[in-house]
């Protein structure tokens, strides 16, 4: 009998040496394999209620379309997305040495838990091989709370039964983010501008309507002018080119502008503040600079200099960039910009609590930032140079 036990025993820590040695080869080119295999383990030894978050049930679904957990797969995911997100522009020494230090090898487990945690709404919706080969970014902590995020919120506005042109704004940029991700994930970082772009002008069109709810009425009509006359005959509609007349402001601009941004004209003070190109998001990102005050003047300088970034990129060629890590902290920054207060205020809109499974997303979110930001200040050519050099 203990002959029998030992066989089976040696025969165990075979097959489980052989799995760990392939999952060293599958992901060699994103981490140490050593450090990545330590830390599976260590997860799996502590805290094994992570298997609860996964559907371990067999049905005809699963065997039909050949779908399944890929639990390890996801797991080591997770770990190289918290982990490579803390040890950006880290000497080759520094990574060396927070890889062998227990504390943080702690830290690090607990923040790959928290990401099992939130699956649901995040990992579980990823590929399991990105269309072009690189980095993982959308197992980064930051792109990673921003999926959660997007996800949650159009849960909470599909089970919603309110209806608002903000409500609209909201699923609009969920789905936009959602995209860009997705993009993100597959390495087509080009393609992300110009949807970011547009996230930003829907941010702050949202950002005045909730400063003035009153203009909603105005806001639809213009919208409608727009549906209309986007039709096969491209004609502006009779009663849009009746208002186009009256317009607050006559010096200059397209009729396109107005179609687009006409509606400014009800909100009180709007050309007193803004001179120059009132009927453009510029003209609603000053307006907004100066109605929120000193105090969030970075926030909208911000926006400023991305929306001006993304209208660069869009008729560039970053997709051929020689540091993809730029790109992944630009997104970030814009995304995460978007979504936290966003996200805050469908949860108090709608009444549900914006924790998920107990993780108080907006704090972690918040937290992963700071380490991100910290990072993106510090960028140099140089520190990019060595981040790939420490790569290849």
């Amino acid at each position: 009998m203990n002959n029998n036990i030992a066989y089976f025993n040696k025969q165990n820590e075979n097959t489980r040496r052989k799995f760990d040695r392939a999952i060293k080869k599958f992901f060699s080119k994103h981490i140490k394999g050593n450090f990545l295999i330590e830390m599976m383990h260590l997860i799996l030894n502590n805290r094994s209620d992570i298997i609860d978050h996964y559907n371990w049930d067999i049905s005809q679904e699963t065997i039909i379309t050949g779908s399944d957990n890929t639990f390890h797969f996801d797991l080591c995911r997770a770990i190289i997305g918290c982990h490579s997100s803390n040890i950006i522009f880290l000497t080759d020494e520094e990574r060396g040495a927070l890889e062998r230090d227990d504390k943080y090898k702690n830290e690090l487990l607990e923040q790959v838990v928290q990401n099992i945690y939130l699956r649901q709404y995040g990992s579980q919706h990823f590929r399991t091989r990105p269309i072009l080969p690189g980095e993982l970014f959308l197992a980064y902590n930051v792109p990673y709370n921003t999926f959660v995020m997007a996800v949650r919120s159009l849960e909470i506005l599909h089970t919603s039964n309110k209806s608002s042109v903000n409500s609209t704004l909201y699923y609009t940029i969920a789905i936009k983010i959602l995209a860009t991700l997705s993009l993100l994930e597959d390495g087509f970082f080009d393609n992300c501008y110009p949807i970011c772009r547009t996230i930003i002008e829907l941010n702050l069109k949202l950002l005045l309507l909730e400063i003035y709810p009153n203009l909603e009425k105005e806001y639809n009509k213009f919208n409608d002018f727009e549906i209309r006359q986007s039709r096969c005959e491209q004609e502006y509609p009779e009663d849009f080119n009746e208002l186009y007349l009256k317009r607050l402001y006559k010096d200059k601009g397209k009729k396109i502008d107005y179609l687009h941004y006409g509606w400014v004209d009800s909100i009180p003070n709007y050309h007193t503040i803004v001179k120059y190109r009132p009927y453009s998001i510029n003209g609603i990102l000053n307006f907004l600079r100066e109605a929120y005050g000193k105090e969030n003047e970075n926030y909208f300088d911000m926006f400023e200099f991305f929306y001006k970034n993304c209208h660069s990129y869009s008729h560039g060629n970053v997709g051929l960039s020689r540091y993809p890590l730029l790109y992944y902290f630009e997104i970030s920054i814009m995304l995460h910009n978007v979504i936290l207060p966003m996200y805050s205020n469908v949860c108090q809109k709608y009444e549900v609590d914006s924790h998920i499974d107990n993780i108080d997303i907006l704090e972690k979110a918040e937290k992963d930032f700071s380490v991100l930001n910290e990072q993106y200040n510090k960028k140099s050519s140089e520190l990019f140079e060595r981040h790939y050099k420490n790569r290849r």
